[in-house]
This record gives structure tokens, C-alpha cells and sequence, in this order.
């Protein structure tokens, strides 16, 4: 009898083990699926595109019909409309900036849609001044920004952006700061 309960016991911690170490594989493998290496090589194309100042570069990535929303509320429609503001803005209020992207989560709602959470760190590399603040060389913002991406024709393309600025009176922020991905 004491052997039989060792040799269930000895199965059942085997079988457990078998099932934690699929499910970690399950999830580790989850995080690394095409669409989601292609979603996160379009968002460093964008952050370096940004980083060139390169609007037409960043704006590709839009859908025809995308939606912007910019941290200040402003809804920019259209890919068109999208570049044409970041042009209009480029002199006073991007160009002075780089930045960078951290993928924070990524939520699948159809095979063809998907949500990406991303947290922007924005660095103000002079000092320049927009409508809002006066920003000084070595000022850091902190946004999320929340992207649905859509594929149309088997290319993945943002739909729609939302930006959020993190109120760091509010909501202090120190993750970007101990990031690896600190630029």
C-alpha cells in the first residue's frame, strides 16, 4: 500500500511540473508569435523614424483612415491629416525631442486586431517652449500610448493612437529611468 501512495504521489508531482513548465512555454511562447515580432519592429521603426525626425517615415505606419489622439485631446483623422500635423508641429515642438518606445502588453482581440500598450519616455534634448510649457534640455515626459493595430492586405498598420500624458504630481514615474531600453 505505501508504495502504491508513493508511486501516485511521484506521478502527480510529475505531472504537475509537466503542466507548470507547458503553460510558462505557452505564455513564454505567446509573447513571441509573428504578428507580435512584426507589431514590435514597426514600433522601433517608428520610435527611429521619430528620432530622425522623420515624419513621413512615422506616419507610414497609419492606416489610411487612422485616428490620432494627441496628449492634449487634439484628434488628428486620417494618415494624411496625421503627417500633415506632425510637419506643422516639426519645427517648434518635435524636433527639439527624441524618444523612446517600451511594448508593455500586448491584448490580441481578432486575428487581424490588436491593442499594444506602450509606455513613451520623450526627452527634450534643448530647450524649447510650446503652448503648455517650457521645456528645458534633459526634461523627460512620460506617456502612454495606447495603439490598435489592424492588418489590412497581411500588413499590420496602426488604426488608432491615444496618448495620455502621466501626471507625474499624480503618478510619479521611475520605470523608463531603470529601463534597459533607456536610449
Amino acid at each position: 500500500m505505501k508504495s502504491s501512495f508513493v508511486i501516485k504521489s511521484f506521478v502527480m508531482k510529475r505531472a504537475t511540473f509537466v503542466s507548470v513548465v507547458i503553460c510558462l512555454v505557452t505564455a513564454v511562447s505567446a509573447q513571441n508569435t509573428p504578428d507580435r515580432v512584426t507589431i514590435r519592429k514597426i514600433i522601433q521603426q517608428q520610435q527611429d523614424a521619430w528620432n530622425r525626425h522623420d515624419w513621413a517615415a512615422f506616419s507610414s505606419y497609419y492606416a489610411d483612415d487612422a485616428t490620432l489622439i494627441n496628449f492634449i485631446g487634439q484628434i488628428w483623422e486620417g494618415k494624411n491629416s496625421i503627417l500633415e500635423h506632425f510637419n506643422l508641429l516639426s519645427g517648434c515642438c518635435l524636433e527639439p525631442t527624441s524618444l523612446n518606445f517600451e511594448v508593455k502588453n500586448f491584448r490580441s482581440l481578432t486575428p487581424d486586431l490588436m491593442i499594444v500598450y506602450i509606455e513613451e519616455t520623450l526627452y527634450a534634448d534643448r530647450d524649447y517652449t510650446v503652448p503648455i510649457r517650457q521645456y528645458k534640455k534633459g526634461d523627460v515626459d512620460y506617456k502612454w500610448r495606447i495603439d490598435v493595430f489592424v492588418r489590412k492586405n497581411k500588413d499590420w498598420r496602426v488604426l488608432s493612437t491615444q496618448m495620455t500624458l502621466i501626471n507625474q504630481v499624480i503618478t510619479p514615474h521611475q520605470a523608463a529611468e531603470n529601463s534597459s531600453n533607456k536610449r
